[in-house]
């Protein structure tokens, strides 16, 4: 985003609402979006915050505080790995038999495990 550098306004930035013509009231909703491409990364219900304007080079910017993620971003935007589903294992004491770490009780020989 490039901007003149000239200072700018500073005032009140609104959205207008939208709706569908014919549909009613209730599908008229202001929301602002921010998008990566074609994802949805946030947006806010707010339809009036803090605003910037420069008549110099037309850009316009308005500051919401208060969003609600939509998307997965930075540091949680990664593929999706399967195998985080698996857990981890243990040995039965009795029967040798290979379970899941989270079994109070071994399936195959009935040994409880202690609470510790």
């Amino acid at each position: 985003m490039l901007h003149c550098g000239k200072p700018m306004y500073r005032g009140k930035f609104t959205m207008e609402k939208r709706g569908v013509p014919g549909k009613g009231s209730s599908l008229i909703y202001p929301v602002a979006a921010f998008y990566d491409g074609d994802d949805k990364i946030c947006e806010t219900p707010v339809d009036s915050t803090l605003g910037y304007y420069c008549s110099e080079c037309g850009l316009m910017l308005g500051v919401f505080p208060v969003t609600h993620p939509t998307g997965f971003v930075g540091r949680f935007n990664e593929s999706i790995d399967d195998s985080i589903d698996i857990l981890p294992q243990k040995i039965c004491p009795e029967c040798g038999a290979e379970i899941d770490v989270d079994y109070p009780r071994c399936p195959f020989c009935g040994h409880i495990y202690e609470i510790i």
